[in-house]
């Protein structure tokens, strides 16, 4: 890999930067999983398989969750995967890290098969800068021996409404067969689609997120806690303090612990800002004070964090 590349922001379904994404011949609709985004490439300088998180390659002493230190095992999947690149220089294969020894997303219920695990979702050609086809990365995979580590596919839908994806997402037990659980959510892609912008962009539902958005309120004046209630849901938290554990290496996240809080209330607060394009759409261009609304979303964490007795 020239140069790292990270891997696209997957934008909620119904925003402007999805307009049209449905209106397709062929939506691939694939399992979400909550884990922590991981990447495989072959290193041209180094003349080695290199590791990456969602922002950097991981070098030296640095690691994510033990996800360096498992490709570089026997592992099965870490063999074939160094294989592939090895053969494939200009790929870089993406996926969810489950965790070696425990999950590492906020959610701790999927089969204990699944753990020290790449679930593969994309495949990154560098030549061309754009994602493989659907169809394609996962033959390319498959004939490597990578099948049996793939995201779910869980249906290919012709003009779909929201309403039909959301259906699919309710069926979703990728990884919780048998446990009556239906999983975080779905993602939709449409090979080669850019929208109107001239930008190639995924959609998601994430099914904790969709049954708690609120309407935005009438009065502007007091539209940061709306913002706030309407994008730092309780589901966004806990992933976020399970990213935190992470990059700490704890077990448990620590509300004592001055360096995790503070860690949570940044993070939290640089999501929202990632998110300012959707909840200007949502909200129809508001007049923000961002000091109000930094507040807002630091009082947010906090309730949440007291609501689990942490």
């Amino acid at each position: 890999m020239a140069e790292f590349q990270r891997y696209t922001h997957v934008e909620r379904l119904g925003t402007e930067e999805c307009d049209g994404l449905l209106d397709n011949d062929a939506v691939y609709v694939t399992a979400k999983v909550d884990g922590s985004n991981g990447c495989v490439f072959w290193d041209d300088e180094a003349q080695a398989v290199r590791a990456g998180s969602r922002n950097n390659v991981l070098a030296g002493e640095e690691d994510n969750a033990y996800f360096r230190a498992w490709l570089s095992s026997n592992a099965e999947e870490a063999r074939l995967l160094r294989s592939y690149c090895e053969l494939h220089p200009r790929r870089v294969v993406y996926g969810e890290w489950m965790g070696r020894d425990t999950f590492v997303g906020a959610f701790k219920g999927y089969d204990k098969s699944a753990r020290a695990k790449l679930i593969l979702f994309d495949v990154l050609d560098e030549v061309t800068g754009e994602y493989l086809p659907e169809t394609q990365w996962r033959a390319e995979l498959a004939e490597s021996g990578l099948e049996p580590y793939f995201v779910k596919l869980l249906a290919v839908l012709s003009h779909p409404t929201m309403q039909d994806v959301l259906e699919v997402a309710k069926r979703n037990d990728f990884l919780l067969e048998g446990t009556g659980m239906v999983g975080e959510g779905v993602v939709c892609k449409v090979p080669g689609w850019k929208n109107r912008f001239g930008r190639s962009v995924y959609g998601k539902i994430v099914l904790a997120e969709f049954k708690k958005q609120r309407k935005p309120a009438a009065d502007r004046r007091f539209v940061e806690p709306e913002i706030v209630a309407a994008f730092v849901t309780d589901a966004e938290i806990e992933k976020t303090m399970a990213k935190v554990c992470v990059l700490v290496g704890a077990d448990r996240f620590d509300a004592n612990s001055r360096k995790m809080m503070g860690m949570l209330s940044s993070m939290c607060w640089r999501d929202l800002l990632e998110e300012c394009p959707n909840w200007v759409k949502k909200f129809k261009n508001p007049t923000v004070n961002f000091g109000k609304l930094s507040g807002a979303c630091s009082k947010r964490v906090q309730e949440h964090i007291e609501a689990l007795g942490n």
